[in-house]
């Protein structure tokens, strides 16, 4: 018996073992990605500017002092694409010079050396459309006090390599300098930028200029410049960094949570990472149609103002874990910066991981554990599409953010949390203020530690794929009257030249009905492995983990009984291990999980683990399921309250939870719960829409279903479709109008009004603007009437040649 149970069970796989030894060899992905070339070291960058808003038209003067790199060098190119040149000096004299559309080429009257140091000096003009953004100047200023209306203001935005279409200058992130900015603006807004305020200046004409300066060197893309009309706020962390916080004074209360837990991060960043905050200060400004979540310049981030929350807005969305990602950018990206885009995990695979680090300290150790499954997913989802590789250009952002993330977690529990920090320290000690590539932290591991990851590395860094594990198990007993389980593991991802066996140490823990544990940490990397586990008790098995809590990025089929898996959801320590088991009961009927499911309601906290138990409950109709979930619409969290709103239907039972959801204090759900309600029972839909009209949310999104659904129960339609068009105008930040572009296509609103805000909106240089306006302008062309109003519209108004380009280029059917 025991002689043929083993058989069984190394039968398990025993094809795959036929032909499949791991590969011997290395192979890589080719990535065409290379450091770029540079003659000289820019020492220091000196910018003083002033505009003419209303033109987008920037007027400058930038000094480079330079060392020299090479034995000699004839020429050197600065990057100024559509940059105009009035005058060129080096060292203080006029110097001939040669533009192109991509920069300008410096050519000295004798070749510059080794070690030789100077001064260029460019004195320019610029009308860019990248870079330097001037967000709502020719548009008249707002009549109403609204959160989300259009503002005035001037912002810069230099990652990837945009700065250059502003200021000519050498736009890498091989070489940092210490930079300077002098700009000089109209006196009613302020003016922020990098590094410390040195002074600021009335001028006769109205004018005040003001002077930021560095005292550390840091990459070019990191400059940056906002100004706006704001307040200002300040704090200190427990250290003793100075913290500014730039709002906009007409919603002062907003200010609060948005820039919640902003002085503690620091003081978490610091004790994570053994490094003081590098920098002078640290300031944050929210700005307006920004073109990402925010911007980790030096010092000084930005970030899109549609993370300036209110206290309600916040329980649904807010501005923390973006907050902590900016700010891990102050360490890992500013005071150390990636060589080139290769190594940009280095990163922002970092600012993805500490975020999820903080998330354990404000919010439980359930919630950092749901994160970390989440980057996971993201990691395994990207790998269905391709294989590239985490330190690869051509990886996109699930491989920079989510999975690097993972991966900076595995190698924490690979190393050991004490050992991990340690070795921290060290790589960003060493490197301070420089460049880095994965080779960088690869040595710290070595020199640090005495130890060699170069395997972790190669497995997860520079190649692609992740592992995919079949396990099983057996409970054996032997001739000799000993007992154990055999775990068989099956690796059964796919193996080419780039992608071989994964080698990882992996715990498997085998759970007793007793409530004890037997447990084992092996290092696989064969493509089959058997694992024994002795069971010297002769207990009997109630459920088996494989590598319990998550620790690894892989998949797993791993078969179980309704019996274990009600074992391990009932039983498992970790929530992790509770959910899965969970997630794994969707195939059975209702009758056989009822009484679990109405367990993990009464005993669990986290929104991950209930949101799927109301999902599996939700089409049981009996009584007590029914009470039970409707607990849930007065959860604590507000995703929860949302999703069982979302998930279930209204019923005599639950009707009044919902009208009461009406005054909920989450956007989300208010929203949620108007719309159901007017399609439930649309001969009330008056009173609710009454009870209702005064919330807002963020973006207007209630008031935008309020509104559809006025329209769509023909209660003050005609207003109501005025007041959409009034949303999705050039009155409005970008997010407010892609939700009426939205509720302008699902109720057919289209007018005068509209045209011009779409043809207006697809010439915005925020593409998450310009995008949703052009679909929703061919969405119209497609009926006759609206085309034929559209041309029409197209060629009374006088548009520029590059004006015209762009809108044809939109629109496809206004070329026929």
């Amino acid at each position: 018996m025991d002689y043929l149970k083993k058989i069984g069970l190394l039968g398990f796989c025993s094809m795959a073992l036929f032909g499949s030894a791991q590969n011997s060899f290395n192979s890589y992905l080719k990535d065409a990605t290379t450091s770029r070339e540079h003659s000289l070291d820019i020492l220091k960058m000196r910018v003083e500017v002033s505009f003419d808003a209303q033109k987008g038209l920037v007027k400058g003067k930038v000094l480079h002092q330079f060392k020299v790199l090479q034995k000699s060098v004839d020429s050197v190119f600065f990057d100024a694409p559509g940059i105009q040149f009035s005058s060129v000096k080096l060292n203080g004299l006029n110097q001939k010079y040669s533009a192109t559309d991509k920069g300008i080429w410096v050519v000295p009257s004798k070749a510059f050396s080794w070690d030789q140091t100077g001064e260029i000096e460019f004195v320019y003009t610029a009308t860019p459309r990248k870079g330097i953004y001037f967000i709502g100047w020719n548009i008249p200023e707002p009549k109403v006090q609204d959160a989300f209306a259009v503002r005035k203001q001037i912002w810069t935005q230099g990652q990837g390599i945009d700065n250059r279409y502003w200021i000519p200058m050498y736009d890498d992130m091989n070489d940092k300098f210490i930079t300077e900015t002098i700009t000089t603006f109209d006196k009613d807004y302020q003016v922020l930028s990098n590094g410390k305020l040195l002074s600021k200046k009335a001028n006769k004409d109205g004018t005040i200029t003001w002077h930021y300066a560095m005292s550390k060197p840091h990459a070019g893309y990191l400059l940056m410049l906002g100004i706006g009309k704001y307040a200002v706020a300040t704090a200190k962390s427990k250290s003793g960094v100075p913290l500014n916080f730039w709002y906009y004074p007409e919603f002062a209360e907003r200010m609060e949570p948005t820039f919640r837990y902003s002085a503690q991060m620091i003081d978490f960043l610091e004790a994570q990472t053994g490094i003081p905050y590098p920098w002078e200060s640290y300031s944050q400004i929210m700005v307006q149609d920004f073109l990402y979540g925010a911007m980790e310049n030096t010092t000084a981030t930005i970030f899109g103002d549609f993370f300036n929350v209110d206290s309600r807005a916040f329980l649904d969305r807010n501005y923390i874990g973006v907050n902590c990602h900016e700010l891990t950018h102050q360490w890992f990206g500013d005071y150390i910066t990636a060589r080139d885009s290769r190594d940009a995990w280095l990163q922002e695979s970092f600012a993805t991981y500490f975020p999820k680090q903080l998330s354990k300290v404000l919010d439980g150790v359930e919630e950092w554990d749901w994160q970390r499954r989440a980057h996971q997913n993201s990691a395994i989802e990207a790998g269905k599409k391709d294989n590239f590789a985490v330190r690869h250009t051509s990886g996109g952002t699930a491989r920079v953010y989510p999975k690097g993330a993972a991966v900076i977690s595995m190698l924490e529990y690979v190393l050991g949390e004490e050992q991990w920090k340690r070795v921290l320290t060290q790589y960003l000690k060493t490197h301070a203020y420089a460049n880095v590539e994965t080779n960088d932290l690869q040595q710290a591991i070595k020199d640090v530690l005495g130890l060699n990851l170069d395997w972790f590395f190669d497995e997860w860094i520079l190649r692609g794929g992740e592992p995919s594990y079949v396990v099983h198990y057996e409970d054996l007993s032997y001739q000799d009257g000993s007992r154990a389980t055999e775990v068989a593991i099956e690796q059964i991802q796919k193996t080419d030249e780039t992608i071989h066996y994964f080698k990882m140490p992996i715990i498997i823990e085998v759970y007793y009905q007793d409530g004890s544990k037997d447990e084992i940490k092996e290092m696989m990397d064969e493509a089959f492995e058997v694992v024994k586990i002795p069971n010297r008790d002769k207990k009997k098995i109630a459920y088996v983990l494989f590598d319990p809590n998550s620790n690894i990025l892989k998949q797993v089929r791993f078969k179980k009984s309704m019996d274990e898996l009600r074992l391990q959801l009932n039983g498992a320590k970790h929530m992790l291990d509770r959910y899965d088991a969970l997630v794994a009961m969707r195939s059975f009927s209702v009758e056989e999980k009822r009484e679990s499911l109405l367990q993990v309601l009464h005993r669990e906290k986290h929104e991950g683990i209930l949101m799927e138990a109301i999902s599996q409950l939700a089409l049981d109709q009996t009584e007590k399921s029914q009470n039970a979930l409707l607990k849930m619409a007065k959860f604590g969290k507000a995703s929860v309250r949302d999703h069982y709103f979302k998930t279930l239907e209204i019923s005599a039972l639950n009707a009044t939870s919902f009208e009461m959801a009406l005054k909920d204090s989450s956007y989300d759900v208010v929203k949620t719960v108007l719309e159901k309600l007017c399609r439930y029972q649309p001969q009330k839909a008056s009173d609710y829409l009454k009870s209702t009209e005064n919330v807002e949310g963020m973006f207007h999104t209630v008031k935008m279903k309020w509104l559809e659904l006025s329209i769509i129960n023909k209660i003050g339609e005609e207003e109501a479709r005025a007041q959409l068009s009034f949303f999705a105008s050039s009155n409005f930040e970008f997010r407010t109008r892609n939700q009426a572009f939205l509720v302008l296509k699902s109720t057919n609103t289209f007018n005068a009004q509209v045209i011009e805000s779409l043809f207006q909106a697809m010439l915005s240089t925020n593409g998450r603007l310009a995008g949703p306006a052009s679909e929703l302008a061919n969405y119209f062309s497609s009926n006759l009437e609206y085309r034929n109003q559209m041309k029409s519209f197209f060629q009374e108004h006088n548009y520029s040649e590059k004006e015209k380009e762009i809108l044809l280029k939109n629109i496809f059917l206004l070329k026929n």
